[in-house]
């Protein structure tokens, strides 16, 4: 099993970048192989269809496609914006789904989100599943959430919890 982890978040001190560390390190210990996909690797232009009609997919999507395609299993690691979600993740999962390759068709993906509101990014996470379902991925039905978050609570996360958490859907 190998899990992809894609961040959301390029702010440098990010609170869903330490979660998708903490994420990682859980993995670390419990022996699941995993690679870790900056969020600077998601940068491409805002998806339109024109600019995809002249100059095709933007290779950093197609290098993105092919790790999705590769891994077992993604975590979307997605911090909340306006209720929402990350426009760097839905631009990323846009571009994906216009490869042939069919990236995202049938892929195990769980979600996970930190914010400082009480809710903790879930109402970006309940985005991202309608989102997810209608490129055909499967989402896991526990999300990793971290309400009322700062960096002590995110490495405070129940350790046993992120495991069963990482451990679900097919491998």
């Amino acid at each position: 099993m190998t899990v992809l982890f894609i961040g959301g978040s390029r702010r440098k001190d990010s609170l869903n970048t330490k979660l998708k560390h903490r994420l990682a390190e859980v993995a670390d210990k419990n022996g699941i192989r995993y690679e870790l996909v900056d969020a600077d690797a998601l940068d491409a232009p805002i998806y339109h269809g024109d600019l995809e009609a002249a100059d095709g997919v933007p290779e950093p999507m197609k290098k993105l496609g092919e790790k999705i395609q590769a891994a077992s299993k993604v975590v979307l690691v997605s911090p909340e914006y306006n209720s929402s979600v990350s426009p760097l993740v839905k631009n990323a999962i846009d571009w994906v789904s216009r490869l042939d390759t069919g990236a995202w068709s049938g892929k195990t993906v769980l979600l996970a989100a930190a914010s400082p509101g009480g809710l903790g990014g879930l109402r970006a996470v309940s985005h991202l599943r309608d989102i997810l379902a209608n490129v055909k991925a499967w989402t896991a039905p526990v999300c990793a959430s971290c309400p009322n978050a700062s960096a002590e609570a995110i490495a405070a996360m129940d350790e046993s919890f992120l495991k069963s958490f990482l451990e679900q859907g097919k491998d």
